[in-house]
């Protein structure tokens, strides 16, 4: 809600009004990134913020943060231009409302300073794990909502065309190299033979 200082001004009745603004999203993409914010600030001063917030790891709904022009008028916070033609969209499937959760990053410290670590759900296990420069452990679900939560990651639910309501991760395939060419994984101490094309997980030593 608008704080009195900052009130809309009616065009009907030309007073003041301490409305209540709504953002909404015409379309949803297939990774939604949400930033929490971390800071306040304090006259000329910056504060981080601890507060927890505790967020789904499955089906985040962001139906209700959909909007459409084909709704009643008493249902958006204003009216479309006559010469504008209604959009009018196909109704969407519940399931391309849904999102699950596949990555977390954190971040430790102050306004100042810091450092960041992620926890990231593994597309061929299921499992979580913790990122923490090169260690890399296995957590508890439980363990993935923090004070230290900073930024978000969904994938859009695709249980449509699997005809299941389990969340499935996309897994990220490697490059497929020349046969018999070694390669060096920039971030873990691990090298791989190629071979014919298939999905490779490098294993931090």
């Amino acid at each position: 809600q608008l704080a009195p200082d900052d009130a809309w001004r009616c065009p009907h009745c030309k007073v003041p009004q301490q409305g209540t603004v709504k953002l909404s999203l015409w379309t949803l993409p297939d990774i939604l990134i949400i930033h929490l914010k971390r800071f306040r600030q304090v006259a000329e001063q910056r504060h981080k913020l601890t507060t927890l917030v505790r967020f789904p790891l499955r089906g985040l709904d962001m139906a209700p943060h959909v909007a459409q022009r084909g709704q009643p008028g008493g249902q958006l916070l204003g009216r479309w231009a006559p010469w504008q033609p209604p959009l009018r969209l196909p109704p969407a499937c519940p399931r391309q409302h849904l999102y699950d959760l596949y990555a977390v990053c954190n971040h430790h410290g102050s306004m100042q300073g810091g450092h960041y670590t992620a926890f990231c759900c593994n597309a061929l296990d299921g499992r979580w794990y913790s990122y923490d420069d090169s260690r890399v452990e296995g957590v508890r679900e439980a363990e993935v909502s923090t004070r230290s939560a900073y930024i978000l990651f969904y994938q859009r639910r695709r249980s449509a065309a699997s005809g299941t309501g389990e969340p499935q991760i996309a897994a990220h395939r490697a490059p497929t190299l020349p046969r018999g060419t070694a390669h060096t994984c920039p971030l873990h101490t691990c090298a791989h033979r190629a071979a014919a094309p298939s999905l490779r997980v490098c294993t931090p030593s």
